[in-house]
């Protein structure tokens, strides 16, 4: 059970230090500011303690609502009034909130040769940021290069549709989509490309996920590959699109059972 010596009192006012901190992690400015984020859901914050207990800072729970699981001693937990706990747990949960720090991202070196799966990754939508974060862990991907354009992977739609797998994953700052050296050392995904079953992948490549709406930039490079889909529909959604590239890829180079262990 939570360890007794680090209950703070509970929280009542919105004026509140750490509640004003805690309501600013709901959005990427406040994320930034402070280098903490929020993590919601209870066996992703079990998980979070059990996988990352060094990341994990606090807990923020409902007042007169107990938690269920072991915290470590080291987090401090913060029981709130009802009404400031709804404004901080955006997605209904009612379960406690975990707030963890941020780690740093160090900068991608697109000069060098791609390691493994590599993906480039400018989507806008956070929601989709993390549901590609979650592809790429379960797919074995090296890195993924967050570029300008991206939605930033610790915002709290980001971490839920990651699914516990935002920690996991090495995440490094990119430049602009428009800004991507030439000539390219990357794939990605056209509808005038080559047949994507048919392509014979590089072990070590980068894949270049379009912007949503916006698609691709004027880049002449790259190599540029189509999945076949009825006349009746003319997109696919970037992360259902990039998965499918991955799993062609892993066809080709599968997983080791020690990579399918971690």
């Amino acid at each position: 059970m939570t360890s007794p010596s680090r209950i703070q009192p509970p929280i009542s006012s919105a004026q509140n230090a750490h509640v004003k901190r805690w309501t600013a992690l709901r959005e990427a400015r406040g994320i930034e500011r402070f280098r903490q984020c929020l993590v919601s859901g209870e066996k992703v914050v079990r998980e979070t303690f059990a996988q990352h207990p060094a990341l994990c800072l606090e807990l923020i729970h409902r007042a007169k609502t107990s938690v269920s699981f072991p915290v470590p001693t080291r987090v401090d937990t913060y029981p709130l009034s009802a009404s400031l706990f709804e404004k901080i747990d955006l997605f209904g949960t009612g379960a406690p909130i975990l707030v963890c720090q941020v780690p740093p991202f160090p900068s991608a070196d697109l000069d060098a040769r791609p390691r493994g799966l590599e993906i480039l990754c400018p989507l806008g939508d956070p929601a989709n940021v993390g549901a590609l974060i979650r592809t790429a862990s379960a797919m074995g991907v090296e890195q993924v290069i967050l570029l300008k354009e991206s939605a930033h992977p610790y915002h709290p739609k980001a971490i839920r549709a990651a699914s516990g797998t935002t920690f996991t994953v090495s995440l490094v700052q990119g430049p602009s989509i428009r800004d991507l050296p030439e000539p390219a050392t990357w794939v990605t995904l056209d509808a005038q490309g080559e047949s994507l079953p048919a392509f014979q992948w590089p072990k070590n490549i980068r894949l270049l996920i379009g912007e949503e709406g916006a698609g691709l930039p004027p880049i002449t490079s790259g190599k540029r590959l189509a999945v076949s889909m009825a006349d009746s529909v003319e997109s696919l959604n970037a992360v259902v699109a990039a998965g499918m590239a991955l799993y062609a890829y892993r066809v080709q180079y599968p997983l080791t059972k020690c990579a399918l262990r971690s």
